[in-house]
């Protein structure tokens, strides 16, 4: 049974062309509050406070997967950004969806010297807006033969360069496969030279259920996806049947991953609220529990409500609320909003409206506009 996300390479591979073109219910289980509490800016600002951010792209476009999907041998250089279409995006992120910060994420679309300078127009148009930028990077990508996409002297140069250039506090490192961080890998040899020139200020993004944070971690924002997901309805997610001989689906799972982190870690985590959910129109069992692939040409959004719900039991699960040290804020994925809306066939998607200021009207802005008016409860 896999409740974990999982990301159909051959629909990217599509899109690309395109674009060139169980067990018994967790004693922690509580009913959820709604709230509308408000955190005191400071808060959210300082190091270490609630977050209320997004991830997005450097070069806010579908691009041509270097460094992602592919290796960056094997591709040209992607395109830059200018300055005013970051700066579009920065305004919908944050006055549209009252983000706080930005995971800004860099998979070597184009070469170092050239994000450096992108990146600094990041830290320029958001911190301009009451954001703080955190930059990303892809350590490692998604080929079947994974290969990474720094050297181990250019990973440790360029994070100390981003420690002094865009942001002192924290970098962030982005993987949303299980394991590839774990002792002996690659990575971790890498999140260890980062380590030893920058110290304990390295973010992971794209923490998995269950899996351990890695040593070098400072804090965790974890992938909820098929938590949220599951459920054809908000009533089959927040009261989940007994199928296949148990009931551990859409909330109870939920609060399970939840109260794993609660229970079992020290580190702050953050956690991740859906944009985009899986197919509703072809479901593998009566509930809508089964996961039944994630296919950027056929996903929905998420059940209206759903993100709200989610919210609501989330919060709930931690004595205190948000103001629990424990809880690290909510986070949300525009890279997947983008790469779906492409999928449904937008011309104008996703990132063309962000950076032209536009806001977003495609298939899945209920829910963004609905992770927005949560954001908007701790944004003042």
């Amino acid at each position: 049974m896999k409740f974990i996300r999982s990301i159909s390479f051959l629909s990217i591979i599509l899109l690309v062309l395109a674009c060139s073109r169980q067990f018994e219910e967790d004693t922690f289980l509580r009913a959820p509050e709604t709230t509308n509490e408000k955190l005191p800016p400071a808060a959210l600002l300082e190091d270490g406070g609630f977050e209320i951010s997004y991830w997005i792209d450097i070069d806010l476009r579908t691009n041509n997967g270097r460094g992602y999907w592919f290796h960056t041998a094997g591709l040209p250089a992607d395109s830059l950004p200018t300055s005013a279409q970051i700066w579009g995006a920065s305004s919908r992120c944050r006055f549209t969806y009252h983000g706080l910060s930005l995971y800004v994420i860099y998979h070597r679309q184009f070469e170092i010297d050239d994000a450096k300078s992108v990146f600094k127009l990041w830290k320029y148009h958001a911190e301009n807006m009451g954001m703080k930028v955190i930059p990303v990077l892809v350590l490692e990508d998604y080929m079947p033969t994974a290969a990474m996409n720094f050297t181990d002297t250019e990973i440790g140069d360029f994070a100390e360069w981003l420690i002094d250039s865009i942001n002192n506090q924290e970098i962030g490192v982005y993987d949303i496969y299980s394991g590839r961080q774990a002792t002996g890998t690659a990575q971790n040899t890498q999140l260890g030279i980062m380590y030893s020139r920058i110290g304990n200020k390295i973010v992971r993004v794209g923490q998995q259920p269950g899996e351990a944070i890695n040593p070098y971690i400072k804090r965790a924002v974890q992938d909820m996806w098929s938590a949220e997901c599951q459920g054809k309805t908000n009533a089959l997610w927040e009261t989940p049947v007994t199928y296949m001989g148990t009931n551990n689906w859409g909330k109870n799972l939920l609060l399970d991953w939840v109260n794993q982190r609660i229970s079992g870690d020290t580190k702050p985590v953050s956690y991740c609220l859906i944009p985009v959910a899986w197919d509703y129109d072809a479901p593998l069992d009566p509930y809508g529990y089964i996961f039944p692939g994630d296919d950027a040409l056929t996903n929905d959004p998420p059940i209206p409500g759903r993100v709200t719900l989610a919210h609501n039991y989330i919060v709930g699960a931690f004595p205190g609320g948000s103001s629990n040290a424990k809880f690290g804020g909510y986070s949300c994925d525009l890279k997947i909003v983008q790469m779906n809306s492409t999928g449904n066939g937008e011309a104008n998607n996703f990132y063309n409206q962000l950076k032209n200021d536009i806001q977003y009207t495609g298939y899945f802005a209920g829910a963004i506009n609905e992770i927005g008016d949560i954001y908007s409860l701790y944004d003042h």
